[in-house]
């Protein structure tokens, strides 16, 4: 067969972590044709980036020291590199280490497009070079990242080992150029480390900042609000902490492909870096599966994780390729029949947390008990069922209730095989948080351990399930914090003679503070005084409640809280505000809620620097 660039990229990468040393080309496996071009292949790699290696401080004579076939020479200078070349998945490693190293999984790499011939390489995947920050113990340059088209479609292979709907790979086509050396050279790339997500980055102009805690987050503020005098919400989108929760679910859970729950929060930003970085989506309506066709989002990333779907969503999806949905009832199988009979179903059961934020099983899931009613329902209807899902609800408690919904998973499973079903899919929904300890690393808890267990002994990878989920807070949340300035003011005397304060915020239950009332939220804020008028101590403070700006007397944030007396043009920053926020609001009374100003940032640490500093002081 002939050789795609991941096929090849990913051997590379299982040599470089090889106890065994570099395998002659004859043992990959393949035929002579297919050496043949992978050889040209590295060749073609090796001529493409010598210029940026020279450019980038890598001596050309280190490289045309090594001796060898181009194909060998290639090797060593990856050899050369610590950054990307991270291990691949123990089952590929394991399967390359075997005797025959064509035994991985084939059929996985079919989904990605096969290279046919050199033309299309060379103009296709064009290997780059960036130096990395750190000299060896010689003083001699010693590390790149190798942050290559080839290198982002065999992380996405990664990922296809597992699931094989994952990534596929953006066509670049025939006149597709070569990378700016100048991204090349930005921050942005070499904090992000792939072409792609530095695009992202470019495209939505994020500003480097060095601290992502509150700290850092209020410093920044004040900067933007000196610099462009806003008197409306604005929010402040922190990108980097979105790839910092990617990366940590990869490290946590490998087996499970997260597949973005738009709901949560479609922000452009965050959708766009989510795309560039492999991740899935789940949609619950036509305008979501409108939102990411339009980023080229090929529709086998896409899940249609709604049980009871409208006619027109259905013909929408049908229409533009949607392949998996769920269902929960009789009366939504038929209507599936009537209008669209070749989606993949996927019968959610119900899986409740009672101590969820927010429980779900009330209105979607069925039970396990309904489940064989169901299936020969799907059957006698002529339907294709292929997998379980499940949500055990918005941020999860009970780790108990992961582990006996994925139980009860392989139940279903078994029923639906026994019925002829060919089941292949299993989905855990959503109800993951994820937030940082103080040192800036992302809390897992028990879930992931949790999670993996009962799929190793629920779903061993020898089935072949492809396990998805569908994380949406654990993403969203601490991407974002909202600014919200206060635009007017009373003083009332209560009975006793006391003062009390009223202030008016630009934001409010229409807008994002709709999480209060659907999302069983308690958001903290921080005053931020304003940096255009005189400096204020904050000195007596007073019981004071926090209006927000419709004609709703009901549109109130808090009564009674603790401030400082505040000013016209002051602020409140309220962190963690990127799940279930902007996303519920509305335009009531004519005030765009739904389209607040924001400032993107690309953190380095998602804590304050200084406190982290401190505490290893």
């Amino acid at each position: 067969m002939p050789l795609t660039p991941s096929f090849l990229l990913l051997h590379l990468r299982a040599f470089v972590h090889s106890p065994h040393g570099i395998p002659p080309a004859s043992s990959l496996g393949l035929d002579r044709q297919s050496i043949e071009l992978a050889r040209r292949l590295a060749s073609s790699l090796l001529a493409r980036s010598t210029p940026l290696l020279n450019s980038f401080g890598y001596n050309q004579t280190s490289i045309s020291q090594t001796t060898g076939s181009p194909f060998d020479r290639l090797y060593r200078v990856i050899m050369t590199t610590s950054e990307v070349l991270s291990p691949p998945p123990p089952a590929a490693v394991a399967s390359l280490a075997a005797p025959q190293l064509h035994s991985v999984d084939l059929q996985a790499l079919q989904a990605l497009p096969l290279v046919s011939d050199v033309a299309s390489i060379e103009t296709g995947d064009v290997a780059t070079f960036a130096r990395s920050s750190w000299r060896n113990e010689s003083g001699k340059m010693g590390a790149f990242a190798l942050p290559t088209m080839l290198d982002m479609k065999a992380e996405a292979l990664e990922m296809v080992q597992l699931d094989n709907w994952n990534v596929q790979p953006v066509d670049r086509g025939p006149a597709a150029a070569a990378p700016d050396p100048k991204l090349l050279r930005s921050w942005q790339y070499q904090v992000s480390g792939k072409l792609a997500t530095a695009q992202v980055l470019v495209d939505v102009k994020a500003e480097h900042i060095k601290s992502g805690g509150p700290m850092g987050m209020k410093q920044e503020a004040i900067k933007h609000i000196l610099r462009h005098k806003p008197d409306d919400t604005f929010y402040m989108v922190d990108l980097a902490n979105v790839q910092r929760m990617f990366k940590a679910w990869r490290a946590a859970m490998p087996r499970v492909v997260p597949f973005y729950a738009v709901k949560c929060n479609p922000e452009p930003g965050i959708l766009k870096l989510l795309v560039a970085m492999g991740a899935g989506f789940d949609c619950a309506s036509k305008g979501e599966l409108e939102m990411m066709l339009r980023m080229g989002v090929s529709p086998s990333r896409i899940i249609f994780a709604h049980p009871c779907k409208r006619p027109s969503d259905i013909r929408y999806a049908r229409d533009h390729g949607i392949q998996y949905t769920t269902f929960d009832t009789v009366s939504e199988l038929h209507k599936i029949a009537q209008i669209n009979p070749d989606f993949k179903c996927v019968l959610r059961i119900r899986a409740d947390d009672p101590d969820a934020r927010v429980p779900l099983g009330l209105k979607y899931g069925a039970e396990v008990s309904e489940a064989p009613i169901l299936l020969r329902t799907a059957k006698e209807l002529g339907l294709q069922v292929v997998g379980v899902s499940f949500h055990v609800g918005s941020a999860c408690q009970n780790l108990s209730t992961f582990s006996g919904a994925i139980e009860n998973a392989r139940k279903v499973f078994d029923e639906a095989n026994s019925l002829g079903f060919n089941m292949e899919l299993l989905d855990i929904g959503g109800g993951f948080t994820g937030h940082f300890d103080e040192c800036g690393n992302v809390m897992f808890g028990e879930i992931a351990n949790t999670i993996n267990l009962a799929l190793a002994a629920n779903f061993p990878p020898e089935m072949g399930v492809r396990v998805i989920a569908e994380p949406g807070r654990y993403f969203a949340e601490t991407s974002s914090t909202l600014l919200t300035p206060v635009y007017g003011q009373r003083d009332r005397v209560a009975a006793d003679g006391t003062i009390k304060k009223d202030y008016w915020l630009t934001d409010g239950l229409y807008g994002s503070f709709n999480c209060i009332l659907y999302d069983g939220q308690n958001p903290a804020y921080k005053v931020v005084r304003s940096p255009l008028m005189p400096e204020q101590a904050d000195s007596t403070s007073f019981s004071s409640t926090l209006w927000g700006p419709t004609c709703d007397s009901a549109d109130c944030v808090y009564k009674d809280v603790t401030l400082p007396v505040l000013r016209n043009g002051d602020w409140l920053m309220w962190n963690n505000a990127g799940a279930y926020t902007v996303a519920g609001a509305c335009d009531f009374n004519g005030i765009e809620f739904t389209t607040p100003g924001k400032l993107y940032v690309w953190s380095d640490s998602a804590v304050d620097v200084a406190e982290e500093e401190a505490m290893h002081a």
